[in-house]
């Protein structure tokens, strides 16, 4: 399909296609390292970074936030990427389940809560203590959901989820500088890089030293939303196809699994005690679903990362906002916000098992746009 990029084995992108009822399932969470100035413009505030993952999932029950006025935006008012998802999922009607992992606000939506507490800094060198519990709570949640689906979408929102993913994925021994994306432009890869460097000397760790002991991993320098992420795409991917639905945050929950498999029950207990460790059941059923701004990033490289955690097929939806009729989507195609909410992933599945062109996508974004941005920009949002 022109509308669709693919890098890798298209057989996850036929069988979405083919899907009979795929489902969209988005794993929100917050971490303090999210309060760390300069590293998230997803939202525009520290303040409003908070509310950022339960307004995304208010807007895709009641087509607007309810814990915020209108909708999150940067503090240029550059919109989520909630309003992709908002379109994509009007129009392929997928039904949608929210997981909260660990939120400090939770949604005012219906949800599986599986965490209770948001993570803290990775500057404490333990963000997420409970990250074993979580990793085995989302396997028996995915569990179960491969039994009411035949496709799984696994989307996430989690302000400051690509420092994370490029803490966890340095732990695990990947060459993963310079490679996570970012809301923002330029990706502050330097400052990641300090803050990492900070947070391995709190853990004290070096890089590599955990590639066998993921869970250790996750809870040193992680976020909740990994090992939630993690399970749930373990356990369904032996029943069903999983499209990890995101960017370089997805290729961290991707060398999580990859990790998970390799245990062999030699390597750390918190790894190879757990459910779907030291198995490759499934792995030919996971894959990567995202944006074409990703791929396109020239400062973040997640075809690489996908390589290094066992050649994973990435697929892209090629979304243009080049000419989009409002101004306030064109700064997209700048390289801002990029990705997140499952954005690429469910593009990917209304231009696939949905059947549209992505000019039909593209005019219901605006649509999107018209009715839930707009408002805030004249002040019409109570």
């Amino acid at each position: 399909m022109s509308d669709i990029i693919t890098q890798g084995s298209t057989q996850l992108l036929d069988a979405l296609r083919e899907a009979k009822r795929p489902a969209y399932v988005c794993t929100i969470a917050s971490s303090e390292t999210a309060a760390i100035e300069g590293l998230s413009i997803a939202g525009a505030s520290a303040e409003m970074r908070r509310y950022t993952p339960p307004a995304d999932m208010e807007c895709l029950f009641y087509g607007h936030a309810r814990s915020i006025p209108g909708i999150a935006a940067t503090p240029d008012g550059i919109p989520s990427p909630v309003i992709i998802t908002m379109a994509s999922l009007g129009l392929t009607k997928l039904p949608v389940f929210v997981v909260d992992a660990g939120c400090e606000v939770p949604p005012q939506t219906p949800y599986f809560r599986v965490g209770d507490r948001p993570a803290d800094s990775i500057l404490s060198g333990r963000s997420v203590p409970n990250a074993a519990e979580l990793y085995e709570r989302g396997w028996h949640l995915g569990e179960q959901l491969a039994r009411v689906t035949d496709y799984l979408l696994l989307a996430e929102s989690v302000p400051a989820g690509t420092t994370t993913a490029l803490a966890v994925m340095l732990a695990l021994g990947l060459d993963a500088h310079g490679k996570v994306s970012s809301t923002m432009i330029g990706g502050a890869n330097e400052l990641k890089r300090r803050t990492v460097e900070s947070a391995f000397q709190a853990a004290n760790i070096q890089p590599g030293a955990l590639s066998t002991d993921p869970i250790k991993a996750m809870e040193l320098v992680g976020d909740p939303m990994q090992p939630v992420v993690a399970g749930m795409a373990l356990a369904a991917s032996r029943q069903v196809p999983v499209m990890l639905a995101g960017g370089t945050q997805m290729a961290a929950v991707a060398a999580v699994i990859a990790a998970l498999r390799a245990a062999d029950g030699t390597g750390a207990a918190s790894a190879s005690d757990l459910p779907g460790a030291g198995t490759t059941e499934g792995a030919d059923r996971l894959c990567i679903g995202t944006t074409r701004w990703i791929l396109d990033d020239t400062t973040a490289d997640l075809l690489d990362l996908a390589r290094q955690v066992g050649e994973m097929p990435v697929y892209a939806a090629d979304l243009d906002f080049g000419k989009a009729r409002y101004p306030g989507m064109h700064p997209y195609e700048a390289g801002l916000v990029k990705e997140g909410v499952g954005a690429g992933g469910s593009a990917i599945c209304a231009l696939s098992y949905g059947g549209v062109s992505k000019a039909v996508l593209l005019e219901r974004i605006e649509g999107v746009y018209a009715d839930t941005v707009l408002p805030m920009l004249e002040g019409n949002v109570a």
